[in-house]
C-alpha cells in the first residue's frame, strides 16, 4: 500500500472499536488494555481503542492495529502521531460540549440526532433521533432519545463482520477498489452510531467523524499539519448536457437521457478519484460527492499541484468540447485555510469562501481552444448526428452511440466500470471489468437514481398500446423491457364499458430544495442566540449525505411501482418524467414525506409540473419546466409549485385535492339528469372572470355571480319529476360559487384533474 492509503485506512477505522464496545463484548485482556489504552491512577480510559485492535483482527486487518488503535496514547511519533492529531482536529470540528456525564447505560443507549435537528434559519426544530439501523431502504426516524441496547448493537456488529469478510480483501494487496469497498460498507453500518456521547451531544455519526479523520490524516501526511486546501469540482450546465437534443430523431431518446444522467454521476466520481491520485491523496480524501459536485480535503497545494489541477480541468473540458462544444464545462477550484478553521464554528467560513470563489471561477472560465474552429466546414462535409444534432458525424456520432449503449444496459447492469485515464471509459456489465468498479447492489455501492417503468407480463396483453399512433413492432415489447414515453402515456388510459377514458399526457417534474445554499452557510449560526457558530465539517457532510439519500434512495423506493421515469435525482435536484397522474402523486408525496423526513420547517421544496406529450421534444419541455420552476421560486417564501400554468404554495396545492371529491359527486348528480361534463366546462369561464376581477382588470363587480346564478336557475328549474334532484344539484352548484370566490384560478387544478380522468376519446395518444 502507498503510505497515504495506509494512514487513510487506519484513520477511517481508528474508532471502529466504539461499534464493538457497545455490543457488550467483554473479552479485552489486561495486556490489550495496557497496550492500547491510556491509564489514569488505577484504571484505563478510552477502552474503545483496545476494541478497535480487536475489531481489526476480526476483520482480517490486524496489520493496522498499532497505527489505528494507539491514537489516545502519549508521546506518539510518526504516522501514529498524525492520526492522533487528525482525530483531535476532527473531534474539535464535530463535537459540541454538553457537559453531561453519561453512565454506561446512557453511553450505549443514546441515539444519534438527525442533522435536521440542529440546522435552521428561523424556527428551532424539535429534536428527532435515528435508532440504530443500516443506511438502506426507508429510514426509521421515530426514535426517542435512548432507544438502543447492547443486543441490537451485537446483531448489527455480527452482520457487519460477516459482510466485511465477504469482500475477501487481501491485506498484502489492498487496492483503491478495496478502500472504496471498505468506505461503502462502513457508511452502511455505522452511519447511525453516534461518534461521541460522553460530555458531548450525539449529533455526528461515527462514519462522518471517521471519514473526516481519514481525510485530515492524509492532508497532514502530505503537508505540514498546519495548512490545508479544500478542492471543489462541479459540472456547470448539467441540464444543458442531459437535454441537449437538436437532431431530428426521437428514437432512443429515453435511453440517452438516463445514460447522460449516469455519466454525470460516474464522471464526477472518476474525476474526483483522478484528482486524488494526481495529488498523491487517497480515495478517502473525497469527503463529498453528490449531484455532479465533489469536495476533496487536501494539504495546502503548491504551484506544482495547482498545475496538475489545471491539467485535469483542461483534459475534461477538451472532452466536452468534442461532446457538445463546451455547452457543459467542468470547473475546479481550491482555497487554502489553516488548522484553526477546524475549531468548532469556524468551518462555515471556509465553505462560504469556497462558494464565493467557485462562483467567480465559473464566470472566469476561458476555454483553452477555439472549439468552433472549422465547424462549418466539418458539418458541411460530414453532416451532423441525427440524435444530438451537434457533433459533426452522421448518421449517429460515437458519443450518442456510447450513451445509447449505456442506456440500454443500465436497468439490468450490476456494475459500473471505468478507469481514471479515459472520461468515456464507463461501461456497464454484470461483473467487475476495469480498474475501478461501483456496484449498483454490492460494495462499493453507488446509489444511482435509476428507476424506470418496465413492461410486465400483464402489460403484454394490454389493449391500450394498440391505440398508439406511434407503431411498435410486436417483438419490441417484452417482459422486463423499459417502456417508451408513448407507452407510459398510454398506461394512463382506462377502459370502461367499452370506452376509453382518461388522457395520455406526460408530465415533467422539476424540483429542488429551497434556500439550500443559505441553509449550509447560515443554518448553523447561533451567534444571535448565544454567541456561537456551530457549523463543522462533519455536520455539513452528515447533512449533505442525508439530503442526497432522500432523493437517491427514499424517493426511488416510492416511485419504483409508479409510471415515473427518472432522468436525474441527486444532491437536491430532481427531474422526473411520467404519466401526469403519477407525477402529481409523486410531488404530493415529496411535499409530505420531506416534511416528515426532516421535521424542520426550513426544509421545503419548490417544483414545476409541466404537462406534455410523448412526441414533444424533451429539451423544449425542459426549458418550459425551468421557466415554471422560476415562477414557483418567485413566490414569497417559496415552498411552491407551478402546474397548469398556475403558481401556488405547496399547502394550497395539497388543499386542492380535497376538491376533486366535490367534482366527482357533482358529476354523478348531473349525469342523473342528463347533464354532466358539458355543464362543468362552463366553470372555466366563471373562474376566469373571477381571476380578471382579482387582477384588477375591468369587469362589473359581481357580474359573473349573477350570470352563474342565472345559468343555475335556468337549467335546474324546480318542477316536474326531477324537482327534488334539482334542488339537491342547485345546492351543490351554489357551493361552487363560494369556492370560486375563495380559491379563484386554483380550482382549475382539481377541475382539470377530474375532467381529464373521465374524458372519452384517444385523440392525444
Amino acid at each position: 500500500m502507498e503510505k497515504v492509503d495506509l494512514i487513510a485506512l487506519a484513520g477511517l477505522l481508528h474508532d471502529i472499536g466504539k461499534f464493538r464496545q457497545r455490543t457488550g463484548l467483554n473479552d479485552i485482556s489486561d495486556g490489550e488494555l495496557a497496550t492500547f489504552c491510556p491509564s489514569y491512577k488505577s484504571y484505563y480510559s478510552h477502552i474503545h481503542a483496545a476494541h478497535t485492535a480487536k475489531a481489526l483482527d476480526e476483520l482480517g486487518l490486524s496489520f493496522l492495529s498499532t497505527l489505528a488503535a494507539n491514537h489516545h496514547l502519549q508521546n506518539l511519533e510518526g504516522d501514529e502521531k498524525i492520526i492522533q492529531e487528525a482525530d483531535r482536529l476532527a473531534s474539535s470540528l464535530d463535537r459540541k460540549e454538553s457537559g453531561e456525564e453519561l453512565g454506561k447505560k446512557e453511553f450505549i443507549t443514546s441515539a444519534i440526532e438527525s442533522p435536521f435537528s440542529y440546522v435552521y434559519l428561523e424556527k428551532k426544530p424539535k429534536k428527532i433521533y435515528y435508532p440504530l439501523q443500516k443506511l438502506e431502504g426507508k429510514l426509521d426516524i421515530t426514535a426517542y432519545k435512548n432507544p438502543n441496547n447492547q443486543k441490537n448493537y451485537k446483531i448489527l456488529y455480527d452482520e457487519f463482520i460477516k459482510e466485511f469478510k465477504k469482500l475477501n480483501i487481501d491485506p498484502k494487496n489492498i487496492t483503491w477498489q478495496n478502500i472504496l469497498e471498505i468506505r461503502s460498507i462502513l457508511e452502511k453500518f455505522i452511519s447511525f452510531i453516534p461518534s461521541s456521547t460522553y460530555r458531548t451531544y450525539p449529533d455526528v455519526s461515527l462514519f462522518d467523524h471517521s471519514l473526516a479523520t481519514a481525510a485530515i490524516s492524509v492532508a497532514i501526511k502530505r503537508g505540514d499539519g498546519y495548512n490545508f486546501s479544500l478542492i471543489q469540482g462541479d459540472f456547470t450546465s448539467i441540464q444543458t448536457f442531459i437535454f441537449s437534443k437538436f437532431g431530428q430523431s426521437n428514437k432512443n431518446l429515453s435511453k440517452i437521457l438516463r445514460a447522460k444522467s449516469l455519466f454525470v454521476n460516474i464522471a464526477t466520481e472518476l474525476i474526483s478519484l483522478k484528482v486524488s491520485k494526481e495529488l498523491g491523496l487517497s480515495p478517502l480524501s473525497i469527503v463529498l460527492n453528490a449531484g455532479g459536485k465533489f469536495m476533496i480535503l487536501a494539504h495546502k497545494l503548491i504551484d506544482k499541484d495547482k498545475e496538475k489541477l489545471n491539467s485535469i480541468r483542461d483534459w475534461i473540458n477538451d472532452e466536452f468540447s468534442k461532446i457538445n462544444f463546451l455547452q457543459t464545462k467542468f470547473v475546479l477550484k481550491s482555497i487554502d485555510f489553516t488548522n484553526e478553521s477546524f475549531k468548532l464554528g469556524e468551518f462555515s467560513k471556509v465553505f462560504k469562501d469556497m462558494a464565493t470563489s467557485f462562483e467567480e471561477e465559473k464566470l472566469r472560465f476561458i476555454p483553452k481552444n477555439d472549439v468552433f474552429e472549422n465547424y462549418i466546414d466539418k458539418i458541411t462535409k460530414n453532416g451532423k448526428c441525427e440524435i444530438c444534432g451537434i457533433v459533426t458525424e452522421a448518421p449517429i456520432c460515437n458519443y450518442c452511440k456510447k450513451f445509447k449503449e449505456l442506456g440500454e444496459k443500465l436497468p439490468k447492469a450490476k456494475y459500473i466500470n471505468f478507469n481514471l485515464n479515459d472520461l468515456m471509459s464507463i461501461t456497464l456489465s454484470n461483473k467487475k471489468e476495469d480498474e475501478l468498479s461501483f456496484g449498483l447492489e454490492s460494495y462499493p455501492i453507488k446509489r444511482v437514481a435509476n428507476v424506470v417503468p418496465k413492461f410486465s407480463k400483464e402489460d403484454l396483453e394490454s389493449k391500450k398500446y394498440s391505440l398508439l399512433k406511434e407503431k411498435f413492432e410486436a417483438n419490441e415489447i417484452k417482459d422486463g423491457m423499459i417502456k417508451s414515453f408513448y407507452h407510459i402515456g398510454a398506461d394512463g388510459l382506462k377502459f370502461e364499458n367499452g370506452k376509453v377514458k382518461g388522457r395520455s399526457y406526460l408530465a415533467i417534474l422539476k424540483a429542488d430544495i429551497d434556500n439550500l445554499g443559505k441553509i449550509f452557510i447560515c443554518g448553523f449560526d447561533r451567534t444571535k442566540e448565544y454567541g456561537k457558530n456551530e457549523s463543522t465539517f462533519s455536520r455539513i457532510l452528515y447533512l449533505s449525505r442525508m439530503i442526497d439519500y432522500f432523493f437517491t434512495n427514499t424517493l426511488m423506493e416510492y416511485i419504483k411501482d409508479k409510471n415515473v421515469y427518472t432522468v436525474f435525482a441527486g444532491g437536491d435536484d430532481l427531474f422526473l418524467i411520467g404519466h401526469y397522474e403519477d407525477i402529481i402523486k409523486t410531488y404530493k408525496w415529496i411535499i409530505k414525506e420531506l416534511k416528515i423526513y426532516t421535521n424542520n420547517s426550513d426544509f421545503h421544496i419548490s417544483g414545476a409540473i409541466t404537462l406534455t406529450r410523448a412526441n414533444i421534444p424533451i429539451n423544449l419541455m425542459s426549458e418550459f419546466a425551468e421557466e415554471d420552476l422560476e415562477r414557483s421560486k418567485s413566490i414569497e417564501g417559496k415552498d411552491a409549485v407551478t402546474v397548469f400554468d398556475i403558481s401556488l404554495k405547496n399547502s394550497e396545492f395539497l388543499e386542492m385535492f380535497e376538491k376533486i371529491e366535490y367534482f366527482k359527486n357533482l358529476y354523478k348528480m348531473l349525469k342523473e339528469v342528463n347533464s354532466g361534463v358539458s355543464f362543468m366546462y362552463k366553470f372555466y369561464d366563471f373562474i376566469r372572470m373571477q381571476k380578471n376581477l382579482n387582477d384588477g382588470k375591468y369587469i362589473i363587480q359581481n357580474a359573473w355571480r349573477y350570470k352563474f346564478r342565472y345559468l343555475i336557475e335556468k337549467n335546474f328549474e324546480e318542477k316536474g319529476k326531477n324537482r327534488e334532484k334539482y334542488l339537491e344539484i342547485k345546492k351543490e352548484l351554489y357551493k361552487m360559487v363560494g369556492m370560486i370566490e375563495q380559491y379563484g384560478e386554483r380550482l382549475i387544478i382539481p377541475l382539470n384533474l377530474f375532467l381529464y380522468s373521465i374524458r372519452e376519446g384517444v385523440k392525444d395518444v
